[in-house]
């Protein structure tokens, strides 16, 4: 299951010491931390794989919060039991 932490972990460790700098939450942007897409991208990468789900690219890259993130996994893990 996909948690804000787990997603805000994953920032950290893409952000390294910048991330003292953020207040990670479900509210948090991703760019607005100053995350390039091709780290956005590896985030959503990590959690396919450690998930075992895979998102739809389109709605991937739709996203622009922590809590989209997640809310888009519980989604497509949901999905993914039903199909």
């Amino acid at each position: 299951m996909v948690t804000v932490s787990m997603v805000c972990d994953l920032m950290a460790k893409k952000l390294g010491a910048k991330a003292a700098q953020h207040t990670l939450d479900a509210d948090t942007e991703f760019e607005t931390v100053g995350l390039s897409s091709l780290q956005i991208a590896d985030i959503v990468y990590a959690i396919e794989d450690e998930v075992g789900i895979e998102f739809d690219p389109g709605q991937a890259a739709n996203v622009k919060t922590v809590g989209d993130l997640v809310e888009l996994a519980r989604a497509t893990k949901l999905g993914s039991v039903e199909a």
